[in-house]
């Protein structure tokens, strides 16, 4: 459960200084509305839809995914998924560091097709469907990737360990057709909006460190110099749910956390130290996010670690 409910700025590794990629396998749990909470990381995303489907929200923008589509999420990007209850929304994901591409030094590969995405000149697609000819290009190297990550039986091994110049080189024949097929003047500037992207980032971290204790709409215009009515509405516009409904994700996410440890010693503790004084309405919320009601789910924690 802390994984879902992760700082804002994600903690999970993507691989490691010496080859600095990972491959995600994900199913989302159905019961869910929220299947991937906001985050963000350095790391470039390659995400392929294997089941189902749902809403993609990155970057102030929301439009809907399925079965076989493909996202590229850029680097620093604030995203999330989800999708309504009873849908599956299966995927995998593969995030990788800038410098597994990079040139050394300052060639004209570096200069033509890193440097110029690095700076916004060169937008990439982010949402590529199965009919298009750009996902015929990159969707065979996806799955060359992933199955270059799966284990060979009865080992133990790192899963890239001796496969990780097959996938450097799927990795660059993606970029190259990403480079080739740039997203449009339209679909660019939907994308390109960095003053809102780093505002938001700054709301969000605001709220995950303050919203422990008392924390009002108005107390969170003031702090960004909005009045309540701009900042809801910037709220809504980049985030895709209310302030309100994000702040009850937060203390919901740091309440289940509180009781999965045992460092909350009752369910009134884990409510007072999430940011709840009213307990009635904790238990409301709670059931409304988790699905189940707190001493559930302290129970079903219980029972999962004997």
């Amino acid at each position: 459960m802390s994984s879902d409910y992760a700082m804002i700025r994600e903690a999970i590794p993507h691989g490691n200084l010496r080859f600095h990629m990972m491959l995600h396998e994900f199913a989302s749990d159905p019961a869910r509305r929220e299947r991937v909470s906001l985050h963000w990381h350095e790391e470039y995303e390659l995400l392929c839809v294997t089941e189902g489907g749902g809403e993609m929200h990155c970057n102030g923008r929301s439009f809907p995914v399925r079965t076989g589509d493909i996202l590229f999420i850029n680097s620093g990007f604030v995203h999330s998924l989800s999708s309504e209850p009873g849908i599956p929304l299966v995927f995998y994901a593969i995030d990788f560091g800038r410098e597994l591409i990079s040139s050394y030094g300052s060639d004209a590969i570096q200069q033509e097709y890193i440097n110029r995405q690095c700076t916004g000149e060169l937008v990439f697609r982010d949402h590529i469907r199965p009919q298009e000819a750009l996902w015929s290009a990159i969707h065979p190297p996806m799955e060359e990737i992933r199955r270059s990550c799966q284990p060979d039986p009865g080992t133990a091994m790192n899963p890239a360990s001796g496969k990780e110049l097959l996938i450097k080189a799927d990795l660059l024949r993606i970029w190259y057709y990403l480079c080739a097929n740039p997203a449009t003047n339209i679909e660019a500037s939907d994308q390109r909006n960095d003053r809102a992207m780093e505002l938001t980032k700054k709301i969000l971290r605001y709220i995950r460190e303050s919203c422990a204790g008392p924390l009002s709409l108005s107390d969170l215009a003031r702090e960004f110099s909005m009045s309540e009515g701009q900042f809801c509405r910037f709220f809504k516009s980049q985030i895709n749910m209310t302030a309100v409904e994000y702040i009850n994700y937060c203390r919901i996410g740091e309440a289940c956390e509180l009781l999965r440890s045992g460092r909350a010693l009752s369910i009134s503790d884990a409510a007072l130290s999430a940011g709840y004084s009213n307990i009635s309405y904790f238990n409301r919320m709670f059931r409304r996010y988790m699905h189940c009601t707190p001493g559930e789910f302290q129970r079903s924690c219980r029972s999962t670690s004997s």
